[in-house]
């Protein structure tokens, strides 16, 4: 039986194993998830270090903060680093609002109505600019130039927490150029029969040069389920006049564009989780859009991206399914026909994607966040060898007599134990105590091992007077999880 409420959170199952999946002429190699705060509601990719290597970012909505997950640029992440942002976080977007050339977040802080503009230090760090109102329940936002003035907007979807907490809106924020936003500016305020919106896509749809806005809506009852997109088209100055309305379905809960039969004209992607199907709407030379027939996908789809994901020229379709706990893809044949390619299980109740290359190998690689397992899956294109570290201990302890200074070395050693290469990039000893350990040998850093081998790290450890001393041993590499972390423990007797 479906909820009441569509936008009920509930348990998915998982569709797929952790070994490499294949859907036709797709094949997908999941890597471990990766553990975030509670309740990942969105994921946004970009180097947010400036290291060349593609990142991620979650936002978390029971936990109110954001998780970073800094790349190894082989499609394997380090272990999240996370801090509070303000309440229910539900969406981010990561461009450069401050004309630095570092990625900056736009966060949708749906407790508190507004958002929250954060500003990247280009090493992974961020730093708050402010809080800005937007509208009731923020649940989505996209960033764009709205008045052509060359300084990035937001445009916020304000859905009162997916239909909850009327009236709902689309809200209009203006970058002054240091990050703040000014406004905002509504539209939509006069409600559409009890539906709220719950996506924009921005692309030029009058062909006048000026980005407008498609706006996807949803009815949160199943018992009256209804559903459209309508246009917004801009006056030039970051002001927006109601355009036309497109019948698209029911119950929308995302929006994308793309060319899809690759006429020069952008068509609109919809999916409907009243029918748990993709809903393309091609654009003809009218201004007009005409409905293909639905795609049938997962149940519940409620995010959506377009790539080619099999290298042959023509825009794809991938979906998230946040009741099925999956991904389904659609192969396009760049004539606005798709077929399917398979369903890919992912974690619990995934609600946001991002289509990246994540190890840098040409491929589209996927990622959700998943909200029921509090984490981020990874899924590679084709089959992907990943390494493995195995460590030899995780704690080494040292012991010194009353008259002996310094003690024996003691070894660590690291092996692969996985079928890619494992790289070690760095190896520091930090904390308090850290000059009393020395690496007296560090045949590590720099060291690449290929499946079984391994290289160890001499480490010796001296005290001037007695007592317990301690510190942290860290190795960062590109396996999954990173950086490893070695607890150093000294003691020297009196």
């Amino acid at each position: 039986m479906r909820p009441a409420l569509i936008w009920m959170f509930t348990i998915g199952i998982v569709l797929g194993a952790w070994s490499a999946s294949q859907g036709q002429n797709l094949v997908f190699t999941p890597t471990s998830r990766h553990q975030v705060g509670h309740t990942p509601q969105a994921i946004v990719a970009g180097d947010f270090n400036q290291d060349g290597r593609l990142d991620v970012v979650t936002v978390n909505s029971t936990s109110d903060d954001v998780s970073v997950l800094l790349g190894n640029g082989n499609g394997t992440f380090r272990a999240a680093v996370s801090f509070g942002v303000g309440k229910m976080p539900m969406f981010v977007a990561a461009e450069d609002l401050t004309g630095d050339g570092r990625l900056d977040l736009a966060v949708a802080l749906s407790g508190s109505d507004r958002i929250r503009i954060l500003k990247g230090r280009g090493n992974g760090l961020f730093d708050p600019i402010g809080s800005f109102p937007s509208g009731k329940g923020t649940t989505f936002l996209t960033v764009h130039d709205l008045n052509g003035d060359g300084k990035l907007d937001i445009v916020a979807a304000n859905s009162g927490r997916f239909g909850y907490y009327p009236p709902f809106s689309i809200s209009v924020l203006l970058n002054d150029g240091t990050g703040h936003m000014v406004g905002p500016m509504v539209y939509e305020t006069e409600g559409r029969n009890g539906m709220f919106p719950t996506g924009v896509f921005v692309d030029d749809f009058t062909a006048d040069g000026k980005p407008d806005l498609a706006i996807s809506w949803s009815q949160s009852s199943w018992r009256t389920p209804n559903g459209l997109i309508s246009l917004l088209v801009n006056q030039g100055d970051g002001r927006f006049a109601v355009g036309r309305t497109v019948q698209a379905g029911k119950t929308l809960s995302a929006i994308t564009g793309a060319d899809v039969n690759q006429d020069g004209r952008t068509d609109l992607i919809a999916t409907s989780l009243f029918t748990d199907s993709v809903n393309i709407l091609l654009q003809e030379a009218s201004g007009e859009f005409s409905p293909l027939d639905p795609i049938p996908v997962g149940f519940s789809p409620v995010a959506v991206q377009v790539g080619d994901l099999n290298e042959d020229g023509q825009l794809d379709i991938i979906v998230t399914n946040r009741d099925s706990s999956s991904v389904s893809t659609l192969l396009g044949n760049g004539h606005g026909e798709f077929r399917s390619a398979g369903h890919f299980g992912v974690g619990e109740t995934p609600s946001g994607l991002i289509v990246k290359d994540f190890d840098q190998d040409g491929l589209l690689d996927l990622a959700t966040a998943d909200s029921s397992s509090n984490g981020v899956s990874v899924l590679l294109n084709g089959r992907v060898l990943l390494p493995l570290p195995s460590l030899s201990a995780d704690a080494l302890v040292f012991e010194l007599g009353g008259h002996e200074p310094r003690a024996g070395r003691r070894t660590l050693r690291v092996s692969n134990v996985g079928l890619g290469a494992l790289k070690v990039f760095t190896v520091h000893v930090r904390g308090q105590d850290s000059h009393l350990f020395s690496l007296t040998s560090n045949r590590c850093e720099g060291a690449t091992l290929r499946t079984g081998d391994f290289c160890t790290i001499d480490i010796a450890f001296s005290a001037p007077s007695p007592g317990k001393y301690t510190a942290e041993m860290t190795i960062v590499d590109n396996a999954n999880g990173g950086p490893r972390s070695i607890i150093l423990q000294g003691v020297r007797r009196g």
